[in-house]
């Protein structure tokens, strides 16, 4: 049957017939679905005139399903359940889902969150895959095949949902061994020491340089890199420091023998955010995954 015939039908009565072909009784098909026996009487009129045939019919003081009767009956059963199916909400089992998640984010997040992300997924969903593109990575013309983003340039991600995730501040790197020439509470001799700049691909500058700017200040750049982590590589083994955000110091300080040293400039918070597609809102494993980043941060 052509799909726009089924605008002649009212398919509310499929559960009226499923009552009648399995109790085979008016009385007792009218209470399962809560009409009175005068309604289930005229529902089993119009169910007749639907499928053409008498569907029920008296033998003696019981009534008996005809043959097509019958053979309705487990094809109604059926059917009514998989339409209940569509209207259960999708349920995400972790330790079950087999599901490939796609991130994009900077190096200087992917340093901190990386690790601890995939400890918990190896723990909670073991058959799950992890690919994180490079940021800004799938934003020109494929970002809704990304699950999420984490980013302090939500811009980039234009019409994505956005969460604030964590405020961060920045911080001077060195390498341990360097020679202490500078007074670290003096700005200016702070901003004189040789810097090496870090221009992610998406932006025209350094995101230090419009605060420096903004304040009357600027700083001696001696070196622009793509990455967080080139930065950070170049100062364990050069005189050159870097200004970094404090959650990647902490991370990368110790492994490559680096020195944190707090900027004697006045600044407000850099926040962080985690965005997502819109059509993920309400799908149960982006909920879930989401709720595993704002655990992890």
């Amino acid at each position: 049957m052509p799909n726009d015939n089924l605008r002649r039908y009212d398919l509310n009565q499929l559960v009226v017939l499923r009552a009648l072909l399995d109790t085979a009784n008016v009385t007792r098909a009218a209470a399962m679905v809560g009409l009175s026996q005068p309604g289930m009487s005229r529902a089993l009129s119009r169910l007749r005139a639907d499928f053409g045939d008498p569907l029920l019919i008296r033998s003696g003081a019981a009534m008996r399903r005809t043959p097509r009767g019958e053979a309705l009956r487990d094809t109604i059963g059926v059917f009514l359940d998989h339409a209940a199916e569509l209207y259960r909400p999708e349920a995400f089992v972790p330790a079950k889902a087999e599901r490939v998640f796609r991130a994009a984010m900077p190096d200087v997040v992917a340093t901190t969150l990386l690790a601890p992300l995939f400890e918990i997924l190896a723990i909670e969903a073991p058959r799950t895959r992890l690919e994180v593109v490079a940021w800004p990575g799938l934003a020109a013309g494929r970002k809704d095949e990304i699950d999420f983003a984490i980013s302090t340039e939500p811009q980039v991600y234009d019409g994505f949902r956005m969460h604030r995730l964590y405020s961060d501040h920045d911080l001077l790197i060195h390498r341990k061994a360097r020679a202490c020439d500078h007074d670290a509470g003096d700005s200016g001799a702070v901003l004189a020491l040789p810097h090496i700049a870090v221009i992610p691909a998406a932006l025209a500058e350094d995101p230090v340089e419009p605060w420096l700017r903004s304040i009357g200040l600027a700083r001696n750049i001696v070196v622009t890199v793509p990455t967080y982590l080139q930065a950070a590589h170049l100062a364990s083994r050069s005189d050159l420091v870097a200004i970094v955000p404090t959650r990647f110091a902490a991370t990368i300080a110790g492994p490559l023998g680096l020195a944190e040293a707090t900027l004697p400039i006045d600044q407000s918070a850099d926040p962080q955010w985690l965005l997502y597609p819109a059509r993920l809102e309400t799908d149960p494993a982006s909920i879930w995954l989401r709720g595993l980043i704002k655990r992890i941060v």
